[in-house]
């Protein structure tokens, strides 16, 4: 017999918490996540990236507690959208699904370009842009095959890339050119060269990317319709990735950063981290490392998109768009995996993939995540006091220390960020909230009144 989700969206309970854990921790991608954002935070906070990393795992821990409440008490494919939907009304539930829209055709190009750029490191003839575009188009093929076939393909090179990077951090470790105190005591190098201290602002601006680096642990709860005993196992899968991701990419970072042969020339590196391997592995080591990285964030790009036609599925069924658009998102291939949505980000990543460069995706990614992570914060407080009798299989401890301390930190770390990532977040959220009162407002008013009129002439 079927469930009430499996009627709903034609999901089949397949994957145990093993499965979705690995979806989770490959989404996240410890190896992928450092190398994508280390270097963008060490330009902007210099040693403090270290510091950057601690307060980005604070408020990581502090989101992966609302997820793991919130993903028990609401279990469904769209997740975030899910919660804020039924937490804060439907339309910040539009506004939440419009920000994985645009996100959900830049992340993936963001780290399959990242993929192809260290490719082209270790074989320059291969184009950048087409090496991303190829990724591309093999992960839209995984991610329509069934959804137990794609998670043992990410658990498979999740092994791979684990290794990578604990390797990476032992060997970083023992070639150590400073003491701890390179880390206490936060600092950059000015245009001559000289070390200069770092302020708390430019250890904030570097919070988001670090968040960047850390996103994923929330993946568990978009596969709640395909997971056995849901309620029980998303909460644990939450926190088991937001924790192993930590552990690891703090030490990670933290060890690069003590590694560091020469400050100046780390700064100015465009691939600091190759520059540190380099110096503490040699060439082959670096070369082998960098093998791990490209295969790391295939699969991130991998489990990262396997969620987003999920969510696009989930807005379809509470009928968010225009009608055609609503049967294309819900279309289900014979795999029971939603093909059009799949269809939709490999045209979108793609033609990103090809037009657009690495820069100008993780920060404005990392404001949509940092946004997305406010309302879901929010909305752990709100469900306390809206749903009181809700079972909660799974209950934060410290509440409500956890959303806020979320709260908190995402506004303070919003603050530091570039006016032109603010204001392209800011103009999708404008577009949502016109969308909701000139379109769905106006169907939701006329399908309650012809209910009413029906119910009346009945």
């Amino acid at each position: 017999m079927q469930s009430v989700g499996e009627k709903r969206s034609g999901f089949k309970q397949v994957l145990g918490m093993r499965q979705v854990l690995a979806i989770a921790i490959a989404a996240i991608s410890p190896t992928t996540s450092v190398f994508l954002v280390y270097g963008a935070g060490l330009s902007s906070a210099g040693t403090g990236v270290f510091w950057a990393f601690v307060i980005g795992a604070c408020i990581a821990i502090s989101m992966a507690f609302c997820y793991a409440e919130l993903g028990a008490v609401f279990p469904g494919a769209g997740g975030a959208y899910t919660i804020v939907r039924r937490a804060l009304g439907k339309p910040f539930g539009f506004i939440t699904v419009l920000l994985f829209l645009v996100l959900g055709i830049v992340i993936s190009a963001s780290i399959l370009v990242s993929s192809a750029t260290y490719l082209n490191s270790l074989l320059p003839q291969v184009p950048v842009n087409w090496a991303a575009l190829v990724m591309m188009v093999i992960v839209t093929w995984f991610s329509l095959e069934r959804i137990g076939a794609a998670s043992w393909v990410a658990m498979a090179m999740l092994i791979i890339e684990l290794a990578v990077i604990f390797a990476f951090i032992m060997i970083s470790f023992a070639g150590a050119k400073h003491p701890v105190s390179f880390l206490i005591h936060p600092a950059t190098v000015d245009a001559h060269g000289h070390s200069v201290g770092i302020g708390m602002s430019a250890m904030l601006a570097a919070v988001v990317p670090a968040l960047f680096a850390f996103n994923g642990y929330d993946w568990p709860l978009y596969f709640a319709e395909e997971t056995v005993n849901a309620k029980k196992a998303l909460p644990r899968a939450v926190m088991i990735a937001v924790l192993a991701s930590v552990a690891t990419e703090v030490l990670a970072v933290a060890s690069a950063t003590l590694a560091i042969p020469n400050l100046s020339a780390a700064v100015k590196s465009d691939a600091p981290l190759t520059y540190i391997a380099q110096s503490t592995m040699g060439h082959v080591g670096a070369t082998i490392l960098v093998i791990g990285v490209v295969i790391a964030m295939f699969d991130t790009g991998l489990s990262g998109n396997l969620a987003y036609a999920r969510i696009y599925l989930d807005s379809a069924r509470d009928q968010s768009w225009p009608s055609p658009i609503n049967r294309f998102f819900s279309s289900m291939n014979r795999y029971n995996v939603p093909k059009w949505g799949f269809v939709f980000l490999a045209v979108g990543n793609i033609l990103l993939c090809y037009f657009t460069s690495l820069n100008n995706l993780i920060t404005f990614t990392g404001v949509i995540i940092v946004v997305i992570y406010l309302l879901v914060a929010i909305s752990a407080i709100v469900i306390r006091f809206k749903h009181k009798s809700a079972d909660k299989r799974f209950r934060m401890p410290l509440w409500p220390i956890p959303p806020v301390i979320a709260i908190i930190g995402v506004i303070v770390a919003l603050t530091q960020q570039s006016n032109g990532d603010l204001v392209k977040t800011a103009v999708i959220i404008v577009v949502g909230v016109i969308y909701w009162f000139a379109y769905l407002r106006v169907k939701s008013s006329r399908v309650d009144s012809g209910q009413a009129e029906t119910s009346s002439l009945g």
